[in-house]
C-alpha cells in the first residue's frame, strides 16, 4: 500500500510540476503578445482558460489592468503539491 501511495505522489507531483509550466509559459507568451491565433496559443488558452474561469469565479483577479489568476493557480497549485503529495509520500 505504501508503495502505490508514493507512486501516486510522484505521479501527481510531475503532473502539478508540468501544468505549472504550462501556465507559466501561457502568462509569458500573453504578457509579450504573442500571435493570438497561433496553435501553440490556442492549445495553451485551452489547458489554461478553464482553470483560469474556476479562480475568477472565487476571487477577483483583476488589479489596475492587470490579470493575476495564473499566479494565484500557480499558488494554489504549489499549495496542493507542498501538502497533499507530501503527505502521500511521507505515508508510512
Amino acid at each position: 500500500m505504501v508503495l502505490v501511495l508514493n507512486a501516486i505522489g510522484n505521479i501527481l507531483s510531475g503532473v502539478i510540476t508540468i501544468y505549472c509550466l504550462v501556465i507559466f509559459i501561457s502568462a509569458i507568451l500573453h504578457i509579450a503578445r504573442a500571435d493570438p491565433y497561433s496553435q501553440l496559443m490556442d492549445i495553451l488558452n485551452r489547458l489554461t482558460y478553464p482553470a483560469y474561469n474556476l479562480v475568477k469565479k472565487i476571487v477577483k483577479t483583476e488589479f489596475n489592468g492587470l490579470e493575476f489568476a495564473p499566479f494565484i493557480l500557480i499558488l494554489i497549485l504549489q499549495f496542493i503539491k507542498l501538502t497533499l503529495v507530501q503527505l502521500l509520500l511521507n505515508f508510512n
